[in-house]
């Protein structure tokens, strides 16, 4: 079967993180073109598909789903041969809306895991936005995120164990707005409660795992930089849950549960 990937759409669509793209089949069957939705990300992706206006009068289409790894959404829309101007070429994007977020909203946080500090023993680093920051952390999927202080080469480490299932380090540029938001490059790593942590702004070429790797606490996973919507060198750390929500989450060896802006932190264990 030929397979082809659905770019365009998915660029928009998927809000938490930018360039993601979905893998699609297509199959001929009686007088109908169908067209499947593959998984190829190692979180699960909850997805919502309904018809456009201009095309509900004669597709079929599965209005919601989610899949796991490598599962496949068989005949996530279907449309009559004789409605397709080019088989060998179908844009989805013209007969369907698609929204997607990774995360099985099933699945139930472990309100109770303390996370560890993002860097190796013994570094301390300053908080310079923390939970609710006026400057970028007021939206709901930026809301309990941390920024430490980090410069441009330093170690970032896991703070909780966990499969990568998403990797950027192809960008050297910032800036000041949020034009640049996606140009930061980051690493995505989902935990055992399908919560997923997210871990940007870090260096061109400057992730030190790959998509599929399984990584323990304290591991290093990336270097510190500067690339995306920021004004200075820094750490992005936030945890989401399923939808594009981010949590709060604690750290253990701290005697506030919130990480407090413009304090210095040093990781202990």
């Amino acid at each position: 079967m030929k397979h082809f990937l659905i770019t365009i759409l998915l660029l928009i669509t998927f809000q938490i993180g930018y360039g993601q793209t979905l893998e699609s089949q297509k199959r001929f069957e009686n007088d109908s073109v169908y067209i499947d939705f593959i998984n190829p990300f190692y979180a699960p992706i909850e997805m919502k598909l309904s018809a456009l206006d201009s095309t509900k009068a004669y597709i079929r289409v599965r209005q919601n789903a989610i899949l796991n790894y490598q599962d496949t959404l068989h005949g996530a829309f279907v449309v009559p041969k004789s409605m397709v101007k080019d088989t060998s070429n179908i844009n989805s994007s013209h007969y369907i809306n698609f929204k997607g977020n990774f995360g099985d909203p099933k699945s139930i946080a472990d309100t109770e895991y303390r996370y560890t500090l993002p860097y190796p023993k013994n570094k301390r680093y300053k908080i310079i936005q923390s939970f609710g920051g006026k400057f970028s952390h007021n939206k709901p999927h930026s809301k309990y995120a941390i920024d430490f202080g980090t410069k441009v080469g330093d170690t970032i480490t896991a703070s909780r164990d966990g499969i990568v299932f998403f990797v950027k380090e192809d960008s050297d540029e910032h800036c000041r707005t949020r034009k640049c938001i996606d140009k930061g490059n980051k690493v995505y790593i989902l935990h055992k409660d399908g919560t997923m942590a997210h871990y940007v702004h870090l260096k061109l070429n400057g992730a030190l795992v790959e998509v599929g790797d399984k990584v323990d606490v304290g591991e290093p996973i990336a270097i510190s930089g500067m690339t995306g919507f920021t004004t200075i060198p820094h750490l992005h750390l936030v945890v989401y849950k399923a939808n594009g929500i981010s949590i709060p989450f604690y750290f253990k060896g701290q005697k506030s549960k919130k990480l407090k802006q413009g304090k210095y932190y040093t990781r202990r264990k």
